[in-house]
């Protein structure tokens, strides 16, 4: 049975602590004391003097390896200046920290980058800010019931098994809506573009983003006092992964031509010079429900996705234009 993410954390917390510690253990046992043992059998009195600078010199190095490991457990400092499994440089394999880290992996159902992960998004949401992120949610799930399980597994990365229960089954009055609109206004910019950026991922699904989920995420953007130009760049970073782009307002190209043929822009899209508007719009969304960064899918090739989707967007424009 898979453990509530809240306890996950909780071992979280206390394995970063006591790992350190095991693991440093190990490597003294592993080179000093069986040094010593060795030392001990053959009885040689000239190796006990070598060991015991030997002793000092790898005690040091022990200690200096781990000291920012062991501060960082400690003190409780962030979670992303400890990386459970990493020891000393040149640390034997032995069974004891990698059979401890695999059995809670088994009995949490997450492996311990998935756990570190889902800690360091719920940072970013903040923990007074996660309630008002509720009603937000529910309004965008309520269109686009059928894919409630693919929006489970996306929040299942932030938010525990009671709060997504909560977010699609708890009824959002207008009143607690507009409370949570006033919420966010009140917020920096860069928590408001947090939260954009999360409700615009939530409505990705198979197909991409449906009408009224664009329509009603354009009116959160606005209700909570984007500028136009931010506006502008939500659109322009999503419009690809609609399911109905009819109305798509592009912006004017940001690469320069330099002589390229239109038969190379059609090429990127995978068409032939002569396709129509609507074979157009459908290559676009194709490609871009295959690379855009934004998709899970593409978590480990963002940079490449990033580089692909300036080149589609590119080529889009030029053949509409």
């Amino acid at each position: 049975m898979v453990m509530r993410k809240e306890k996950v954390v909780r071992q979280y917390k206390l394995l970063r602590v006591f790992h350190p510690i095991l693991r440093i253990l190990e490597e003294v046992v592993i080179w000093l004391v069986l040094p010593f043992v060795i030392c001990f059998i053959i009885n040689i009195r000239e190796l006990y003097i070598l060991y015991l600078i030997y002793a000092y010199l790898i005690f040091m190095v022990i200690l200096s390896e781990n000291k920012d490991r062991l501060k960082t457990a400690l003190t409780g400092a962030s979670f992303t200046k400890i990386n459970l499994g990493e020891g000393f440089p040149f640390h034997l394999k032995t069974p004891l920290t990698d059979l401890l880290l695999r059995s809670y992996e088994e009995k949490w159902g997450m492996s311990m980058k998935q756990v570190k992960n889902y800690i360091e998004k719920r940072a970013m949401l903040e923990k007074k800010s996660i309630p008002y992120i509720f009603p937000l949610l529910h309004r965008l799930s309520k269109l686009n019931e059928s894919d409630r399980n693919e929006q489970e597994i996306f929040l299942s990365d932030r938010f525990s098994e009671d709060e997504i229960q909560q977010i699609f089954e708890t009824e959002i009055s207008d009143s607690l809506f507009d409370e949570t609109i006033s919420y966010w206004r009140k917020v920096d910019l860069s928590e408001r573009k947090t939260l954009v950026e999360l409700l615009f991922k939530f409505t990705i699904v198979e197909d991409g983003i449906h009408n009224d989920e664009w329509h009603l995420l354009l009116d959160i953007m606005i209700q909570l006092k984007f500028n136009k130009y931010y506006v502008e760049y939500f659109k322009k970073r999503y419009s690809s992964l609609r399911t109905e782009f009819d109305e798509y307002e592009r912006s004017s190209s940001s690469l320069k031509d330099y002589g390229v043929s239109l038969q190379t822009y059609y090429s990127v899209l995978g068409l032939e010079e002569g396709a129509t508007d609507e074979e157009i719009k459908r290559a676009y969304h194709e490609l871009a429900m295959q690379h855009h960064p934004d998709l899970p899918k593409n978590a480990n090739r963002k940079e490449e996705c990033e580089a692909k989707m300036m080149e589609i967007n590119e080529a889009y424009e030029k053949v509409r234009g």
